[in-house]
Parts: C-alpha cells; structure tokens; sequence
C-alpha cells in the first residue's frame, strides 16, 4: 500500500484518459497524478487479450515499482472490460477500471431502464459492461456499439465535422426509437467529449461519463484507506510512450490542462519493462 502523497497513476493508449486526468483534478487536486499513454500501441481495443496484457503490463510495473503510486486507474474501457482481473492478480498495487462506477451511475440514472454503451470493439466483445449493469439490476436493458472508426477520429481530433455530428444524430435517434434513454461513455475518448455528445443529444439522453464517477470512487477509496493527500495543489504529469503530436494537440483545448508538460516514457527501461511484462504474463496464464 502506498503513502499518502505517493501518486494516482492513470493508463490509457491516448489522449482519452485525459478524461480522468481532469476529473481527478477537479474533484482531488491535493493529489499528484502521473498519466501515461501509450499511443505507441493505440487502438487498445482492437488488439487481442493476451497482446494487451503483455502491453499494459510493462505500464502498471512502470508506475508501481519506479513510481511507487498508491492506486492506479485503468482509464481505458478495454482495459477495463478485459484485463482488470489480471492485472489485479499480478500486482499488489490497487487498480481500479471505470466499469462499475459507470455502470452504478447509468442504473441510478435511466428512468426507462434501457441504457446504451458506447464502446471498443475489445470492450464490446467482452459484455463486461452488459454484465456488470444486469448484476446491478437485473431488469436493465443493455445495447453495446462498438464506434472504432469514431475512436481514431477523437484520437486525432477529425470528430468535429457536419459528417460525424449528422451520422451521431443518427444513431442517436435510432437509441430514442428504441426508448434508450442513458448512453455510457464507454471508452474515455468518448468521456473526453461527452458534451460534444450532450449538445447533439440535448435533453433526450443522460450521457455517463466514466472518468466522473470513477474519480468520485477514487476519493471515497482513498478516504476510507486513509490515503487521502493532506498537503496543497500537487503536480500533474503526462508521460506518453510513442508519439506525442495528438496529445500536444488535445491538451492545447482544455485550459487546466495546457500547464502540464510532456514528458517521454523512458527510452532506456521500455524493453526492460516489456522484458519483465513478458515475464509476468504467459499465454498458458492469459486464457482468450
């Protein structure tokens, strides 16, 4: 377990943890967080498990062991719906996905008990988010899409265009038909640009994003464990392994964000990151 003002790590492939990074912020700013994206392998949610174990690994080890951090966040819907479990059972470190804060939030929220999940393709395929919100109430309605395409579009900041906002009213009106009335933000890119999604949607849907309600999780967490940092507003960090043009691009949008610098992951302990990945995790103990 962590000290006090030991870090909040947080994970993602790209810019979409960027969600958590100022959720986190607006509701804990005595906390230091440490986001590392890893668009080196982006899109996660394309990729096959055992290959997402192995990747996201070298990163949980990273922010363990070098940076010592108290409760890591897999601000990642993929990561979340598929390898949460294994992660949890290789490191001792807390890690927390957005998964069940989202779902929580979506059953409180939908009056007509019919919620739709935005999501990977990886995240989809799991059910994970259909699971989780029917063991929450068993009588929920549940609706997976999977938008890759939109994905890579928030990514690289091509998503406001007349062709993307009409093809969402689309999709949107055709959930209404459907009487959905909640959509989950089931990948942080999409929590990134909820409003975006809120002024196309209007007052027709709740829209969940995950990065709110698991940063709430986070506090009540770190509250309970008594690991709640005392001290004044502490420092951001943004450590991006590959190539960091989308990330200057995004954070260039969002005003607390524009002070954090970016840094490189470190070039000289990647492959002994990924070395030990490899030896944490083997196919025989990664079942598809």
């Amino acid at each position: 377990m962590g000290s006090n003002s030991n870090p909040i790590g947080v994970i993602d492939s790209g810019v979409g943890g960027l969600s958590m990074v100022i959720a986190l912020d607006q509701l804990l700013s005595s906390e230091e967080i440490v986001y590392v994206a890893d668009p080196l392998h982006f899109p996660y949610g394309e990729k096959a498990k055992n290959e997402l174990i192995h990747i996201v690994s070298s990163l949980v080890s990273y922010l363990n062991e070098n940076l010592k951090a108290k409760l890591i966040i897999t601000a990642c819907g993929t990561i979340s719906s598929n390898c949460l479990e294994e992660l949890s059972a290789l490191f001792q470190v807390p890690i927390i996905g957005i998964i069940d804060p989202a779902s929580r939030e979506a059953v409180r929220k939908t009056k007509t008990g019919k919620v739709v999940v935005l999501a990977t393709s990886a995240t989809v395929k799991s059910s994970t988010f259909q699971k989780h919100l029917q063991r929450i109430h068993s009588s929920i309605t549940v609706k997976e899409e999977a938008w890759p395409e939109f994905v890579e579009a928030v990514e690289k900041g091509l998503h406001q265009t007349d062709d993307w906002r009409k093809w969402i009213h689309t999709q949107l009106i055709g959930f209404q038909q459907e009487n959905f009335d909640t959509i989950i933000m089931g990948c942080t890119h999409f929590a990134l640009i909820s409003s975006f999604f809120q002024d196309i949607a209007e007052t027709t849907f709740e829209i969940i994003n995950p990065a709110i309600a698991t940063a709430q999780e986070v506090k009540e967490y770190l509250a309970k464990s008594n690991l709640l940092n005392p001290s004044e507003l502490s420092k951001k960090r943004i450590i991006v392994r590959g190539n960091s043009t989308n990330m200057k691009k995004t954070i260039q949008k969002y005003t607390d964000l524009q002070k954090i610098n970016i840094e490189a992951f470190p070039e000289k302990i990647i492959e002994n990151f990924i070395n030990k990945a490899q030896r944490y995790c083997t196919p025989a103990s990664t079942p598809m």
